[in-house]
């Protein structure tokens, strides 16, 4: 199941890699540390992929699906907190239709502090003794649940993106490229420059 989910992720980037100017790899093999290895344009490059979610959004989607598939549910303050909340609770609070929405920006900042938390254990992960480097190591960031398609987050993600590259790393190992797919959005970091593809229709 992890291995289909991140071949899943894989997938969902390379169907639109070549937007970024690359070509499509001439041969996939499953690995471990990283997950794949591609041949991209003569090069060997490892490629690792994760998602970036929040578990009590995971708990939530299951228990929509096994509990409450009929009713519509309210996402935004599901996110992990100090403490693990119980099932009763998350379902109280995904029905609670009134309940008072988050500010955009505050929301805009939860979502670049999720995908920091991500990153910062992907280059924990990459600097492991056991971890094999290639020509090139990638990072496959898949968020979850993908950024909203408006002119209002449009103009957020693409600031708080760059705030999250904005720190350069000292004393530790970086990956050559971080590319962050969320839905319409395809962001990579690459050589300190960070570049956007958005996908006009359904990503």
């Amino acid at each position: 199941m992890k291995k289909r989910i991140e071949s899943h992720q894989l997938q969902s980037l390379l169907k639109r890699i070549t937007n970024l100017g690359y070509d499509q790899p001439s041969a996939i093999a499953e690995h471990e540390r990283p997950d794949f290895v591609l041949t991209l344009s003569g090069q060997r490059i490892g490629i690792e992929t994760t998602a970036s979610v929040y578990q009590e959004y995971v708990r939530a989607s299951k228990l929509h699906s096994h509990q409450c598939p009929n009713q519509c549910i309210v996402t935004t303050n599901l996110q992990d907190g100090d403490q693990r909340r119980s099932n009763d609770e998350l379902i109280s609070e995904m029905l609670n239709l009134n309940s008072e929405w988050k500010d955009s920006e505050q929301d805009m900042r939860d979502w670049r502090d999720k995908v920091a938390s991500t990153l910062e254990r992907k280059r924990t992960k990459l600097g492991h003794p056991e971890f094999q480097l290639f020509d090139q190591n990638w990072l496959l960031i898949h968020d979850e649940p993908g950024l909203a398609n408006d002119t209002f987050t449009y103009d957020r993600a693409c600031r708080h993106a760059a705030d999250l590259f904005a720190t350069p790393l000292t004393d530790a190992r970086d990956f050559d490229t971080v590319f962050l797919l969320s839905n319409r959005y395809l962001f990579r970091w690459h050589q300190q420059k960070l570049t956007l593809h958005y996908e006009p229709g359904n990503a």
